[in-house]
């Protein structure tokens, strides 16, 4: 019979093992999703492997690495996690995040835009949803499990988001197409003035708060919980974002503003894996790092500033 002492410290290596197994895990299943996917889409006629593995590098991997060393401290990023009260688990929330997939992003915003063809109506509806779905009903649902405060003071954060907001307002205004776009549209100085903050407002609002909350203060806080381990949370809620946006791609004509021709779930999938899962990956780390939506949501929102710019004058002027 194993002596009791014994005994223990098998368990404590084995606690101590479990969140290097699941980093490992999810970092494994991670990059041979990202590899299939990427496979998958070289098959489409006019693909170009460059654009997917430069925003790999930039977004994948320079800005979280970025991220990171903004936030280091002596905490560990995969610290252990405190016991969770009674609360809906892990299962619940990825129940609901297929659900939100192909209800709301998928069939429930095509609704949308056929009730509402016109704008601003379209738009208002839209974040109505968004906010009651992405926020409202999962902090009602699921937010009984509460995330350790992060160590970093306002003074901290206020420097992390005036250098990754600066990076990617950078990568935006020389790789995006938004600064084109609002070429084109040319509008005046006047309309610039009131159309930056109103639109970095709703975006904050739209995207930042809805995504944040859902993915970053539900899903990765309970993946992390689950998996002891920060890095896997980061690593699964990343994917996990990034296939959610599937049904939207399919359903929606997504694939109509990518130069696809005819889209299948197969290719919307693969896309969303390719193309957005990675700019999950640095907003993971920040929470991991954080847990600060007051960082995030604000910082997401500058995130879509300049693609949204243009859309957004165009839908509040009728121009």
């Amino acid at each position: 019979m194993m002596p009791r002492s014994s005994s223990r410290q098998t368990a404590m290596r084995r606690r101590m093992h479990f969140p290097g197994r699941q980093a490992a895990i999810a970092l494994v299943v991670a990059a041979a999703a990202y590899v299939a996917a990427l496979l998958f889409l070289s098959r489409e006629p006019d693909f170009s492997i460059v654009e997917p593995l430069f925003l790999l590098g930039i977004v994948g991997l320079a800005f979280p690495l970025l991220a990171w060393l903004l936030t280091r401290s002596r905490i560990p990023m995969a610290a252990a996690q405190a016991p969770a009260p009674r609360a809906p688990g892990l299962p619940a929330v990825l129940a609901y995040l297929a659900a939100f997939a192909v209800l709301v992003l998928g069939w429930g915003f095509s609704a949308i835009n056929g009730a509402f063809p016109w704008e601003p109506a379209q738009s208002i509806v839209q974040v109505l949803v968004k906010l009651a779905t992405m926020v409202v009903l999962p902090l009602w649902l699921f937010a009984a499990l509460r995330p350790a405060p992060g160590p970093f003071g306002s003074r901290r954060l206020w420097l992390v988001f005036a250098v990754m907001g600066a990076a990617y307002l950078g990568l935006q205004a020389v790789f995006g197409r938004g600064l084109a776009t609002l070429a084109e549209l040319a509008p005046t100085a006047a309309t610039l003035a009131w159309a930056i903050p109103l639109c970095w407002l709703w975006q904050t609002i739209e995207a930042g708060l809805a995504e944040e909350v859902l993915f970053r203060r539900i899903l990765q806080e309970r993946l992390a919980r689950s998996t002891r381990s920060q890095v896997a949370a980061v690593a699964w809620a990343s994917l996990l974002f990034g296939c959610a946006h599937a049904p939207g791609l399919w359903l929606r004509g997504g694939h109509v503003m990518e130069g696809v021709a005819s889209a299948t779930p197969a290719w919307a999938l693969a896309y969303s894996v390719v193309m957005i899962a990675p700019a999950g990956i640095a907003f993971g780390v920040l929470w991991a790092r954080t847990r600060s939506l007051w960082l995030l949501v604000p910082l997401h929102g500058l995130v879509d500033l300049i693609p949204q710019l243009a859309p957004f004058i165009r839908t509040w002027t009728g121009s």
